[in-house]
């Protein structure tokens, strides 16, 4: 590179995308002042500022922001070209990072990690659980997984499992207590236990029967941000949870839950893989998306 060394602008780009010099440091291996120092040896290099830091944050100037947007696109380039060396002998190579909340990582990921890295034992699989919106390409990941209406609009989006099924339970004593609720509006005089998305909204209980659709926000003296910990509050008698019904299936069949509303349970769209259009897919990340392809097919056939 004429005026800096690849390395360095690796190092950039890794501030960059973190917007943090700690983490940036802790994800290369290196101690946050020596990135520090290689970025001022390149701000003096090409003899301008490309960061704004203070004590607390990191920004990037008007020149970091072109800088790095003239940057991110080459790196993938680079990337790609190293994984499709690398794969030339008809073995997929490389790492693919993928960024989803828990739940879909625990329903469509989990359970194929060990087949899909046993298939491809040259491919390394980052998993980065996070239910809030995030840019994919600018925090450098090659997809996301999200329901299907959330999917931005310029991403290409692939159906990887089947629809999903909310259901609301709550323990035996509890019920024989508070009473069976036969409508979703009975909720309103329960103890409902809340759930807060990251980005700070409580997660809304929507029902429908019959066309009529109800949606209300849940009233409870419990807001929890992780479905398990509503569930094992409810097996506590601390109220009724609302939860897929895959998380609740093993309390169900144990008799520590029981499952009200079923007639108005509905089901919501299955989770998509989304990913930003490419000139070519790198082979690691297509070997994903073509196993994840494979096992949803295999799944809505029964085998």
């Amino acid at each position: 590179m004429r005026q800096a060394k690849l390395a360095d602008l690796e190092a950039f780009a890794a501030v960059a995308r973190a917007r943090s010099f700690r983490r940036a440091a802790t994800e290369r291996g290196v101690s946050a002042s020596a990135l520090s120092q290689t970025i001022r040896n390149l701000e003096e290099r090409l003899g301008t500022r490309l960061l704004n830091r203070t004590t607390r944050s990191v920004a990037l100037t008007p020149a970091g922001e072109a800088f790095f947007h003239r940057l991110e696109p080459a790196f993938d380039d680079i990337g790609d070209a190293l994984d499709e060396v690398q794969s030339f002998d008809g073995e997929p190579t490389g790492h693919v990072r993928i960024n989803a909340p828990a739940p879909a990582i625990e329903s469509v990921f989990t359970p194929l990690m060990s087949a899909f890295l046993h298939r491809y034992p040259r491919i390394s699989l980052e998993l980065i659980a996070d239910a809030s919106y995030v840019d994919i390409v600018a925090e450098g990941f090659d997809a996301g997984v999200r329901f299907g209406q959330e999917v931005a609009q310029d991403m290409i989006a692939t159906l990887i499992s089947p629809p999903i099924e909310y259901v609301v339970v709550g323990a035996p004593e509890y019920f024989a207590t508070h009473g069976i609720p036969k409508h979703p509006g009975e909720l309103r005089n329960q103890d409902c236990i809340r759930q807060r998305f990251p980005g700070g909204a409580i997660f809304k209980w929507h029902f429908s029967h019959g066309g009529e659709e109800i949606s209300f926000l849940p009233e409870g003296r419990l807001t929890v941000n992780d479905a398990h910990h509503a569930i094992r509050a409810a097996r506590e008698t601390v109220g009724v949870a609302r939860a897929p019904l895959q998380y609740v299936e093993a309390d169900l069949q144990a008799g520590r839950l029981e499952r009200v509303l079923a007639d108005w349970s509905p089901l919501l769209p299955g989770w998509y893989l989304y990913y930003p259009s490419r000139r070519q897919t790198p082979p690691a990340f297509k070997a994903l998306l073509d196993f994840l392809k494979e096992r949803s097919r295999q799944d809505r056939q029964g085998i």
